[in-house]
């Protein structure tokens, strides 16, 4: 029923998955995107987040669609006066040494946190989380949440699924939200560390889907610009789907005497009709000072980053060809948008 909607419109979307990152007060940025989505009318139901992106998908699966975007400012105004007030307080330069230390790591995990500073301690951040979250509407089903972290003794990236978790304040934080925080324990487990929450996608059932992957910071791919995991993960995807879609394809030209056959019926299993439409917005791209960028959730700049949220959903949304389904061969398109600005279709 899906393709007998309008082709351009969000209505032939079955999924809406967002998808958010780490990247300690780039987060903002996050949050202005949902801001303007949900001012577009557009409502995930699927939503996949890491680090300060958990504590941002939790906010949003955690309340009324009409009340999410007032708690996602609730909550960044309340922790950028925080963090104000523990700045004057003699803890500038020791956020930005730590934020430095943990750029440093960005593409590796920490084995362990260290006793550094965090931006606001751990208690308050609870404090905050649990006054703009509510769990049991989180574990209640109607948003898909998965949040991803890292199990410390075996390196693994482990995903937190409310289809087969009870996701607590624990989950939340167990990515390492904001760096200086202490590693969180789990049952007998103990995590700390994000995780590349696009991988997620790849375990849910094949359906048409509108995804949102939402980067506070991804570097420019290629030589000079470093490695994108965002893009590595999204590229995997895309390999992953664009097969299915092929094998489906072949499949629609077999006649029924060979669909029947053993092996065939096994390669047939693995087919899928389904697209997906990825739309990866990228804030900061310029790895230079990203210590400090990071670290920064002084008023205006939260304020400027939510702003840029909001402008390239709204330019996303408006485009006339980026909601248009792939060509019928291809499982997956990609359209990227870094700085504001559209990047060249791949």
């Amino acid at each position: 029923m899906a393709r007998a909607r309008s082709e351009n419109s969000l209505a032939r979307f079955d999924r809406i998955a967002l998808v958010l990152s780490g990247g300690g007060a780039l987060g903002a940025y996050q949050a202005g995107a949902y801001a303007a989505l949900e001012n577009g009318g557009v409502r995930p139901n699927w939503i996949a987040g890491t680090a300060i992106g958990a504590i941002n998908a939790a906010i949003i699966a955690g309340n009324l669609p009409h009340e999410r975007s007032l708690r996602l400012r609730q909550f960044w105004q309340e922790l950028s006066r925080r963090a104000a007030v523990r700045a004057a307080a003699g803890f500038s330069q020791q956020m930005r040494d730590m934020f430095e230390r943990w750029t440093a790591r960005w593409h590796r995990h920490a084995a362990s946190v260290g006793e550094e500073e965090a931006v606001v301690p751990a208690s308050e951040l609870r404090e905050l989380i649990n006054d703009a979250v509510d769990f049991d509407r989180v574990n209640g089903g109607a948003v898909r949440v998965v949040l991803g972290a890292v199990n410390l003794a075996t390196g693994a990236e482990i995903f937190f699924d409310n289809d087969r978790h009870v996701l607590t304040i624990d989950h939340v934080l167990a990515s390492t939200a904001l760096p200086g925080l202490a590693p969180v324990a789990i049952g007998r487990e103990t995590y700390g560390g994000a995780a590349v929450s696009v991988a997620a996608l790849d375990d849910a059932r094949p359906a048409d889907t509108l995804c949102f992957v939402i980067d506070g910071y991804d570097p420019m791919p290629g030589m000079r610009g470093g490695v994108s995991r965002s893009a590595r993960e999204i590229a995997a995807l895309r390999r992953n789907h664009d097969l299915r879609r092929m094998i489906a394809l072949l499949g629609e030209r077999l006649p029924p005497s060979q669909q029947a056959e053993v092996d065939i019926r096994k390669c047939l299993a693995e087919a899928s009709s389904a697209t997906m439409t990825i739309l990866h917005l990228v804030h900061e791209g310029n790895a230079d000072e990203l210590g400090a960028k990071i670290a920064d959730f002084t008023a205006p700049t939260v304020l400027r980053r939510w702003q840029a949220g909001e402008s390239d959903v709204q330019a996303s949304l408006a485009h006339p060809r980026w909601l248009a389904p792939p060509p019928r061969r291809l499982g997956v398109v990609v359209h990227e948008m870094r700085g504001g600005v559209a990047a060249p279709p791949r």
